[in-house]
């Protein structure tokens, strides 16, 4: 038999981290007595936060905590591993001392689909602005109650993070009628099938452009617009008719992404368009060339796409395209003879600049 002899101190460490383990890290649970005079001393420093952190409420604490009236003038209540679940959270929702909370967090906890139920019913919780169920065991059941919620019409973030939430829940969050203040949607490290990503990505992005809007900023709308998904939600929105300027450089658009811009009226304000180093073929630039949207267009950018002959020469003939002052399509794969229609062209008679330039 192998014997290893090792020093006493090492072997105390070793048997203290084998009965951490085999007795559990959960600490021993408050009573409410202990959960009185902690939330006393909590509150005394500020009355309208209460943070618990680590501490080992269970469900029956979080009872005690729910009944107690000293939580009438918290705004904010983090519960933080709290060892508690559904039936703490069923008492929250029914607490009269929580009318006038604005925030809740409830990460890393054991709540389930019922919890979720539970604060979607709840009036007590009507005012909530904040919710964080981070780091729960909640799935699309759970999350589409919240998104059919009749009582948290008010709320405006929502943390679902580290969930089980695979697709039907994301899109009934994304698409609710209910949650109309809804700005924020957190589902990071859930395992969310495509539809509910994009469902999510459309709902961001949506959120994205009522920002940019409130704050005067639409025409940085490029520099957050990804792919074609970008675009679709772009156009789908009541902003794109506002935009005069239009810069989706460096997007990895393709031709569906154009053929989508070029077809709608919502762009005919649109003087300057910049959709360089893409992956526009000539079936884009045809569609570019055949919009009579685009009629308003100065200055148009293609430069390091994909265009060869067929797409250059359809630009050279388009009737859209006479008050372009700029037009660029460097890089491409344009040859002699589209190089020559775009030189010969009787639309492209207002161009300042060269067409192969990189000015």
């Amino acid at each position: 038999m192998l014997k290893i002899n090792l020093p006493l101190p090492v072997l105390k460490v070793i048997v203290c981290v084998l009965c951490f383990f085999a007795l559990g890290s959960t600490s021993q649970k408050m009573t409410g007595e202990e959960i009185e005079k902690y939330i006393q001393k909590k509150l005394k420093r500020n009355d309208q936060l209460l943070r618990i952190n680590g501490k080992n409420l269970g469900d029956e604490g979080v009872g005690y905590l729910a009944k107690s009236p000293l939580l009438k003038t918290v705004s904010t209540l983090i519960l933080y591993k709290g060892n508690f679940g559904d039936e703490g959270v069923r008492m929250l929702a029914e607490s009269e001392n929580l009318r006038q909370l604005k925030a809740l967090y409830l990460e890393n906890n054991n709540i389930t689909d019922k919890g979720a139920e539970y604060i979607s019913r709840s009036q007590s919780l009507s005012g909530l602005k904040v919710l964080n169920l981070y780091h729960n065991q909640i799935t699309d059941k759970g999350a589409s109650s919240i998104a059919d919620s009749d009582t948290l019409s008010q709320l405006e973030e929502l943390n679902l993070n580290y969930n089980q939430i695979h697709g039907s829940g994301a899109i009934a969050l994304t698409h609710s009628i209910k949650l109309k203040n809804l700005k924020s949607i957190q589902l990071t490290y859930n395992p969310i099938e495509k539809s509910g990503k994009d469902a999510w990505k459309r709902f961001q992005l949506m959120e994205l452009l009522k920002e940019l809007d409130r704050t005067n900023k639409l025409n940085e709308v490029g520099a957050r617009l990804i792919g074609d998904l970008g675009v679709d939600v772009l156009l789908q929105s009541p902003f794109a008719n506002k935009l005069e300027i239009l810069d989706l450089k460096n997007n990895d658009l393709t031709d569906e992404a154009v053929i989508a811009l070029s077809q709608s009226k919502k762009l005919e304000q649109l003087v300057s368009l910049n959709l360089s180093k893409n992956n526009i073929t000539d079936t884009g630039a045809k569609a570019l060339a055949q919009s009579s949207s685009l009629g308003k267009l100065k200055r148009l950018d293609l430069n390091y796409n994909r265009i060869g002959d067929a797409g250059a020469l359809a630009i050279a003939q388009s009737p859209y395209f006479a008050n372009l002052e700029s037009l660029k399509l460097g890089q491409n794969k344009i040859g002699t003879e589209g190089a020559q229609a775009l030189s010969e062209s009787k639309t492209l008679k207002n161009l300042i600049h060269p067409v192969f330039g990189f000015y």
